[in-house]
């Protein structure tokens, strides 16, 4: 009986999941996240006077939904109390949204929430950005990480490139933002000042780097920066090509910045502060990459962090195999024939520790071109396996991925996510949220069991 039923029950979840492919093969499921890109693009869209009534509201209306009892926004599910960046993230975006006023019961229990956690100055860094270029915070005199940082060559203890490619994308926009102190409000933008603990602020605005292991991190790069010969003008300069010429290089088809949500917007930001118009092509498509992020998990949109269909479908493929469904079966086919033609040809960031193998791996977004990774790339080749045994240009495709994911062993012997021996411990003093697990990219357990 009980062999029945796991039989019944197994083919009615293959029967829905093909149902559920799309025409192209791809499985489009919502890579659902937090609060914070829908309130960021809702502040994107207004301080940019971006007239997207429809998305705006719809947006305000999912972030209401997911406001808990208390007033406040989690991060995460199992959160104690709440989360004060999201909540503060997400009372700033409905306030500029225009659908709530600040004298809302729900809102009035979210200020609550905010001042009775220390009130603005105790958000998270990447959260102070925002507002700081949104004109809600003042930048500091001093922004502690000097931009002239990305011209450390390769031969210092500590450069740019030991940072993992997440980590990085995210730090040359806000290192331009920082450097020009740059900040965008007008007359409809919200005002915060009510949500400060103190009226007079610190001009070290960011807890994070007042630790003795963030001061001697700091110390360092500050040290390095000195070593470089020239005029500091000619090198602020410099530094600020180099940033602008990183950014642009890694911009995607779509128009986002290595395909993910947060480092675009920062983008948009970073190429206003240096004098692009906000009609600029680049900044259009930039703008369109981030609503083509759009999914529905429910009645209400949101905005994904990135999309995640080639993990989706190579993982969801390689299931209905194991299920019994025939490799030669049109949803095999053609979800196999998705995956193939998202193998990456270009190079990308993993080949500068990495400068001997051909491209051949995958990412996890449907956008990706450029950042493939371990995790995904070992889900692909499960999936397409068993064709590669049968179709000889499948297994091509097939050696052209195994040999990318082992010329990406780590030194250690174990595998990274994204690039070989990025894994320098100091990089994880660097005093700005999530360091620890963002800044270095080391062997992992999990990414070395699945590669085996």
């Amino acid at each position: 009986m009980l062999k029945k039923e796991v039989k019944e029950t197994i083919d009615y979840l293959v029967k829905n999941l093909k149902e559920k492919q799309a025409e192209d093969g791809a499985w489009n499921f919502c890579f659902e996240g937090s609060p914070m890109t829908d309130a960021y693009m809702i502040i994107l869209l207004r301080t940019l006077k971006i007239p997207d009534e429809v998305l705006i509201k719809s947006l305000a209306n999912r972030l209401l939904s997911t406001q808990k009892e208390n007033g406040v926004w989690k991060l995460y599910g199992d959160e104690e109390d709440g989360n004060l960046s999201s909540t503060v993230e997400s009372y700033y975006a409905l306030l500029y949204s225009g659908y709530k006023e600040v004298d809302a019961p729900m809102m009035i229990k979210a200020k609550q929430f905010i001042m009775s956690h220390g009130g603005i100055e105790q958000v998270s860094s990447l959260t102070k950005v925002m507002l700081m270029i949104t004109g809600q915070y003042p930048w500091p005199k001093y922004f502690p990480f000097p931009i002239e940082f990305l011209l450390l060559p390769q031969s210092f203890m500590v450069n740019f490139f030991d940072f993992v490619g997440y980590a990085r994308v995210h730090l040359a926009p806000i290192l331009i933002v920082s450097d020009k102190k740059f900040k965008m409000s007008h007359q409809n933008t919200p005002d915060l000042s009510s949500l400060f603990i103190k009226r007079q602020l610190d001009d070290d605005v960011f807890r994070e780097f007042r630790t003795n292991e963030a001061k001697s991190f700091l110390s360092h790069i500050v040290q390095s920066v000195k070593r470089l010969v020239g005029l500091p003008s000619e090198l602020n300069q410099m530094a600020i090509e180099n940033a602008k010429n990183y950014i642009l290089k890694r911009i995607e088809p779509d128009g986002t910045l290595y395909s993910y949500f947060s480092t675009t917007f920062l983008m948009i930001f970073a190429l206003l502060a240096l004098g692009y118009s906000k009609t600029d092509p680049l900044i259009k498509n930039a703008i369109q990459g981030l609503k083509g992020l759009v999914c529905y998990p429910n009645e209400h949109p949101h905005i994904q962090e990135s999309t995640s269909t080639v993990w989706d479908t190579s993982l969801i493929s390689y299931a209905l195999q194991n299920s019994g469904e025939n490799i030669f079966s049109s949803a095999i086919q053609k979800a196999n024939q998705y995956i193939l033609q998202r193998q990456h040809v270009l190079y990308g960031d993993w080949s500068i520790q990495n400068p001997h193998t051909l491209p051949g791996g995958w990412g996890f977004s449907d956008i990706n071109t450029m950042n493939p990774d371990v995790d995904d790339t070992t889900a692909a080749l499960r999936a397409i396996k068993r064709m590669a045994i049968e179709v000889p240009t499948v297994r091509q495709s097939w050696y052209r991925g195994m040999d990318w994911v082992l010329s990406m062993q780590n030194n250690d012997g174990g595998w990274p996510a994204f690039e070989r021996n990025t894994d320098q411990k100091i990089l994880t003093m660097t005093p700005m949220d999530g360091s620890k697990s963002a800044s270095i990219d080391p062997s992992t357990a999990d990414l070395t069991g699945r590669t085996l």
